[in-house]
């Protein structure tokens, strides 16, 4: 029997104002998925803003991760 699990990362902060947590969600669900674990982020309420462009200030490191979203091994979901 399996027993894997998924992390989640869920963040719901807005991207203008306080782009760090979104950024964190980001960098550990890629650091799961380095591990071999199955893993997501889960943006809700402001947070899917990081969808927008310009929401993100100009270089934050935030724009590099949404940016390169397609090709994560984690999920990101909204």
């Amino acid at each position: 029997m399996n027993n894997r699990k998924k992390l989640i990362f869920f963040t719901n902060p807005d991207p203008a104002i306080r782009p760090e947590q979104i950024e964190q969600a980001y960098h550990f669900a890629n650091i799961a998925s380095i591990a071999g674990l199955e893993a997501e982020v889960r943006l809700a309420g402001d947070a899917v803003k990081v969808a927008l462009a310009n929401t993100i200030p100009e270089g934050h490191i935030l724009n590099e991760k949404v940016a390169d979203g397609p090709n994560a091994k984690y999920d990101i979901t909204f």
